[in-house]
C-alpha cells in the first residue's frame, strides 16, 4: 500500500487540485500574486539590510512615516512596506470602513442642523 502525499499551496496551504502538473506551487492566481508580492517585499527588506524592520520591531525610529486614523485611532505606515499596508501618504482614514463611518457621521450632523430660512426683508431686490 502506497500513500500519496497531498501537495499544498505555497501561500495559503490549501490542497492543490488533483491532476495538476508537478511544478504547480499555488492553488489560484490570487495566491500566486500574493506569493510574488511577499517574495518581492522580503527581497526589498533584505536588500535594505533589514535595518528598517529590525528598527520597527525594536521600537526605534524607522524610515516609514506613521499616521493615525481620525475615526478609530488606529495607526498605519504610509509606504510600500514589507507589511503590505500600501497606504497613501495623504490618507486620513485607515480603511474604507472608517471613511464611510466618518461620512455618515458628517451627513447626520449636517441633516440634524436646522436650515435657516431668510427673513422676508433680507433678500435681494
Amino acid at each position: 500500500m502506497t500513500t500519496r502525499s497531498t501537495r499544498v499551496c505555497a501561500q495559503c496551504r490549501a490542497e492543490l487540485p488533483q491532476g495538476s502538473r508537478r511544478s504547480r506551487r499555488y492553488c489560484s492566481a490570487a495566491c500566486r500574486t500574493r506569493g510574488w508580492r511577499t517574495m518581492r517585499a522580503r527581497r526589498a527588506a533584505i536588500d535594505a539590510g533589514g535595518e528598517a524592520i529590525r528598527a520597527l520591531l525594536e521600537g526605534r525610529p524607522h524610515p516609514w512615516p506613521q499616521f493615525r486614523c481620525r475615526e478609530c485611532g488606529s495607526t498605519w505606515y504610509a509606504a510600500d512596506t514589507p507589511f503590505h499596508t500600501r497606504k497613501r501618504s495623504d490618507a486620513i482614514y485607515c480603511s474604507h470602513r472608517c471613511r464611510t463611518r466618518a461620512w455618515r457621521r458628517r451627513r447626520a450632523v449636517h441633516q440634524a442642523s436646522p436650515v435657516q430660512q431668510p427673513s422676508p426683508g433680507d433678500g435681494f431686490r
